[in-house]
């Protein structure tokens, strides 16, 4: 049995991005795991790991940190469905593994930073607001202004996205894959953590990701 440790809420809310990479690669590959929550100051409960940051997966022989490095271990201990179809579907991946990260949640922790103490408590709350302010040298409200502006640019950033998708259906071609799943967590942090409206409801993307919960029944999770 692989133990995944995951961020989470209030309420038991589960929202990080790379958790949700790594649990949507468990499910595709039909993996039977369990799932251990987080919250923000709660590192001692992933202390064997040697570090501080979710997802951590634990297996019969040791444990695997960082949700790339997660996914890689994955594929490489389990058979089909294979996550990665071939070199060039790795390579993609982790392109997209580090745009999502590096471009394209920047600019939505702009949209949500404000809203995002309305699912934590206690000594989360604290942990969240004290680091995030120390980080961003300001009130987690600074955003609120350029809201509107971020979520206009966050949509011209994933045209390339909203062309494969109303292509293909899913990023990966007709049937979602790791490509989907690496792009599904950047949606499933906003839409649970916020209430601003990301998308229309008629964007291609919008669809793709109701797709995504229906395929893999993501509420039980």
């Amino acid at each position: 049995m692989i133990t995944l440790y995951e961020l989470a809420g209030k309420n038991d809310l589960r929202f990080s991005p790379p958790c949700w990479n790594v649990k949507l690669s468990l499910l595709y590959k039909d993996i039977n795991f369990q799932t251990v929550a987080v919250g923000f100051s709660e590192k001692n409960k992933i202390s064997f790991s040697n570090q501080q940051l979710v997802p951590v997966i634990k297996h019969q022989k040791g444990f695997v940190f960082d949700s790339w490095n997660i996914i890689n271990w994955l594929d490489e201990n389990f058979d089909n469905p294979k996550l990665f179809i071939n070199e060039t579907s790795k390579n993609f991946s982790y392109f997209l593994y580090l745009w999502t990260s590096r471009q394209l949640l920047p600019v939505l922790f702009k949209i949500i930073a404000h809203e995002i103490p309305n699912i934590l408590e206690g000594d989360d709350l604290d942990y969240y607001i004290i680091t995030r302010e120390e980080r961003i040298k300001g009130s987690i409200t600074k955003f609120k202004p350029v809201i509107s502006d971020s979520i206009l640019k966050f949509r011209k950033l994933i045209n390339p996205m909203r062309s494969l998708i109303k292509k293909n259906g899913y990023i990966s071609g007709t049937r979602p894959g790791i490509e989907d799943f690496i792009f599904f967590g950047n949606f499933k942090w906003v839409y649970t953590c916020s209430t601003c409206k990301l998308l229309e409801t008629e964007d291609e993307i919008y669809q793709w990701y109701k797709n995504i919960h229906k395929i893999f029944n993501i509420e039980t999770y």
